[in-house]
């Protein structure tokens, strides 16, 4: 498939891909301007073309360049992708190790959620967790997850301008 990269509407797909790895299709078409239909094509021939990988997660596709994600980074950084996993992972990085019941009490979430969100990022190999009296929660690896972080900085920021969106909202609402 020599050329595949000739046009501009897959090129641009494919630097999209490039730049926010781990992305959803929904997340190119908004980015991109491009009709689903249109999308679809264009990301089924980079897959084929082998210069895009997709992988899936639940109902959704999550598209990743081909070249230098492993499979563990790809995973790592769908779990990053995720707003609510996220923050558990950054709070948990930043604590360094906390435990289940103080993890719950700062995230402000259900114990059934926090247990499925842990299960699941136990089983990806993120978090350890420590079962002695009580629960301890800590990252598998704390380096790679702050380089996989890189890869998710403008999702961060987005957090960070939503919270000041609200804070502002609040207090205009006073």
């Amino acid at each position: 498939m020599d050329g595949i990269l000739d046009l501009e509407n897959r090129r641009r797909i494919f630097d999209i891909i490039r730049s926010r790895p781990g992305t959803f299709m929904r997340e190119i078409e908004r980015e991109s301007g491009l009709q689903v239909g249109v999308l679809t094509y264009h990301l089924r021939l980079l897959t084929e073309a082998g210069l895009v990988h997709k992988e899936d997660e639940g109902n959704h596709e999550r598209y990743f360049p081909s070249d230098g994600f492993v499979l563990t980074d790809r995973r790592m950084i769908s779990h990053l992708r995720n707003r609510s996993t996220r923050a558990l992972l950054m709070y948990v990085l930043d604590k360094g190790m906390i435990s289940f019941k103080n993890l719950q009490s700062a995230l402000g979430i259900s114990k059934s959620t926090l247990s499925y969100h842990l299960k699941r990022l136990s089983a990806a190999g993120m978090v350890l967790i420590v079962k002695d009296a009580g629960m301890t929660v800590t990252i598998a690896d704390p380096k790679k997850m702050a380089d996989m972080l890189i890869w998710v900085a403008e999702d961060v920021e987005r957090d960070s301008a939503d919270a000041l969106i609200d804070v502002w909202n609040r207090l205009r609402d006073r």
